[in-house]
């Protein structure tokens, strides 16, 4: 029957890896992550193996600490994007995860009679149902979660890595005698307070992104309500001084002047025209954000062509395409600040299709080569450059299963974007 427990272990040990890189976001590549991170899981899994034929198959509970998590933790360490308390909360996260399924699926044999069978199966069926779950409920919005978030994670680090601590020292290694009632009751309490606490952590992240996008709305509805403001003051100060106006023109007619009374009134007209709010399109905060953003570029001088296609309603969560939106046109616009007044463009386009796939283009004048990272988008962003922003867009295209990518031709950046409607529509 030992066979069986060490296809459990072999099958347990792989399958954390996976558990990790199902949240994971990497350095690098996929391909090279994957490489370098199942060529790590293979040879830890080859030395845990040596392990416990050598010094005994109960040990490994007992070293697993510095056999295969001090490893693990310094591997995809160097592989992640992450290398704060975002890696580490994730990497307790999903090691406290397995080793929980671990001590379930041990207990469960030992009250079948300790045999191996049990432990086998329903570690064989167990990991990838939880794998199913966090790949359709848990992936998105963690993701999410770690693009919006940068701070406060450190503290969720540290519940992680005490829980971790817990179990490990309160398991019971397969072969090793079962403690007395006061130390299963210990056991089954930690087991049970684990992910009450997760679900605790989540829910606060998952408010702390709520009040997130809740100050970012106001953002938006404030530049638009100050530009509303300035439209409606400047509309106070003609209404004031068109009497003044009035009487300007009588005396260029009077003096026979129509010429310079009609290149009077053209300018005022113009100035007049500028007062009138621009409606975009019918939905309220978008419209809101091209509002803002559109007169962010007229303020540094930049020709803009905008044509936005879309109804009332989107099939989309509100903030994110307004954060898709926003991003995108500020980088635009930022880059544009850069160049001389005559390069100085802005295209937009927006549309929602038949099949209520949206599309958003943007391009702006960039004189200059912008170079590009494997996925396509402009690499090594830093302050004022195209890169502001896409670590945003990048996530809620990733949301909605979607496709994002830029170029750079002739004088012209250009990015991309692609979502497609939720499954449940």
């Amino acid at each position: 029957m030992a066979v069986f427990r060490d296809i459990s272990f072999l099958w347990s040990m792989l399958h954390i890896v996976a558990l990790f890189l199902l949240l994971f976001e990497p350095r690098y590549t996929w391909r090279s992550t994957l490489l370098y991170g199942f060529t790590g899981a293979v040879v830890m899994l080859v030395c845990n193996v040596m392990a416990m034929f050598w010094l005994g198959h109960g040990i490994i509970m007992g070293i697993a600490f510095f056999t295969c998590t001090i490893p693990t933790l310094i591997l995809f360490f160097v592989l992640s994007k992450y290398r704060d308390g975002r890696f580490f909360f994730l990497f307790c996260l999903t090691d406290t995860v397995c080793f929980w399924l671990l001590q379930i699926t041990n207990f469960l044999d030992r009250l079948t009679g300790d045999t191996y069978i049990v432990m086998l199966i329903s570690r064989l069926v167990v990991f990838p149902i939880v794998e199913f779950l966090f790949w359709k409920y848990l992936r998105r919005p963690f993701l999410e979660l770690q693009s919006k978030m940068g701070k406060g994670w450190w503290l969720f680090a540290a519940i992680g890595g005490t829980y971790y601590l817990l179990i490990m020292f309160t398991s019971v290694p397969v072969g090793a005698p079962m403690p007395d009632m006061v130390g299963v009751i210990r056991i089954l309490l930690v087991l049970l307070l684990m992910p009450l606490t997760y679900l605790t952590i989540f829910r606060s992240l998952w408010r702390q992104i709520q009040v997130y996008e809740s100050s970012q709305q106001l953002e938006l509805q404030r530049r638009d309500y100050n530009a509303i403001c300035q439209k409606v003051e400047l509309g106070r100060i003609y209404r004031h001084d068109m009497r003044h106006h009035l009487v300007a023109l009588e005396g260029m007619l009077r003096q026979g002047d129509s010429a310079g009374a009609e290149e009077y009134v053209q300018e005022l007209g113009g100035k007049l025209a500028a007062l009138t709010q621009t409606v975009w399109c019918p939905h309220a905060a978008i419209n809101a954000v091209l509002a803002g953003y559109i007169s962010q570029a007229e303020d540094a001088r930049c020709r803009t062509e905008v044509d936005v296609r879309i109804p009332a309603e989107l099939p989309y969560q509100e903030m994110d395409v307004c954060i898709l939106l926003a991003n995108t046109v500020e980088n635009a616009v930022n880059a544009c600040r850069d160049v001389g007044e005559g390069e100085r463009w802005i295209k937009l386009k927006l549309e929602l299709t038949e099949n209520k796939r949206l599309l958003l283009q943007v391009e702006n004048g960039c004189p200059t080569p912008v170079e590009l990272d494997s996925s396509g988008l402009p690499a090594a962003p830093s302050e004022g450059e195209h890169g502001i922003g896409l670590r945003s867009v990048r996530s809620i295209v990733e949301k909605y299963s979607g496709l994002l990518r830029s170029q750079w031709s002739d004088g012209c950046f250009c990015l991309q974007a692609t979502l497609f409607p939720p499954a449940s529509l």
